[in-house]
């Protein structure tokens, strides 16, 4: 049984197709084309479709995978393991979706998941399987954009994890002060979560967080497909429980 994935976030979308619970096709794109979408279901003979959406509405692709397999997306009437305490709309998609992969990997545990997008996320997903929606803040490359427009106009540049906290130049002083503010940040919130959330665990996903790889101690880095295993999961819980 082949379940194509699609997160359509603010700035990339990312595909996927799994079978029998292992990824066997991924790829990140711009912007969808319906074709190449349809010509996707009928290579790898997609059963069922899970789309997360954050980005504008694409009422076509839902029209085309809802007509051509079993659609699941995060409406009022999907079916979820955790409790969702939130209006329909009021968190996006993507956050849902990582909080049920977090589930699937910790049903009993208290789990907090940092996921490094276009915006860093913040949610906690309890040991009662209570979601909690934390803070959103600017990622890497809007920290990066803010610095090379607007008032700053320094130059736009590809970070490096510093080994100082003193630069050498206008580069250095970027690098330490986007990556080590972000990680400050992550770190900062990590204490908080642990003061209410006993045995917190910690999950680091998203694209940016190779960035921080390893720097931040007792937390689970995961790569960027980290949301495939949640679409996985919305697909499988659902047919479970028809």
């Amino acid at each position: 049984m082949s379940n194509l994935l699609i997160d359509i976030g603010n700035t990339f979308s990312k595909i996927a197709v799994f079978e029998n619970n292992e990824l066997i096709y991924e790829t990140k794109i711009k912007i969808i084309e319906i074709n190449f979408i349809k010509d996707l279901i009928n290579k790898y003979k997609i059963k069922n479709t899970a789309i997360s959406n954050v980005g504008s509405p694409n009422n076509e692709l839902f029209s085309v995978c809802k007509e051509k397999s079993n659609l699941y997306s995060f409406t009022e009437k999907i079916k979820m393991p955790i409790t969702n305490p939130y209006n329909h709309g009021l968190v996006g998609d993507d956050r849902l979706a990582l909080v049920l992969s977090a589930y699937s990997d910790y049903p009993t545990d208290n789990v907090l998941i940092v996921d490094m997008g276009t915006c860093i996320t913040y949610d906690i997903k309890t040991n009662q399987n209570l979601y909690q929606a934390g803070g959103i803040s600017p990622g890497l490359e809007l920290r990066l954009k803010s610095l090379s427009s607007g008032t700053f106009k320094l130059d736009k540049i590809t970070p490096k994890y510093p080994k100082l906290l003193i630069a050498h130049d206008t580069e250095s002083s970027i690098s330490i002060g986007v990556l080590k503010g972000i990680q400050n940040e992550i770190e900062g919130f990590i204490e908080n979560y642990k003061i209410e959330y006993n045995n917190l665990k910690v999950i680091i996903s998203g694209g940016d967080s190779n960035f921080l790889y390893g720097k931040i101690k007792n937390t689970i880095f995961t790569n960027s497909n980290f949301i495939y295993k949640g679409l996985n999961f919305l697909i499988e819980h659902n047919q479970v429980n028809e």
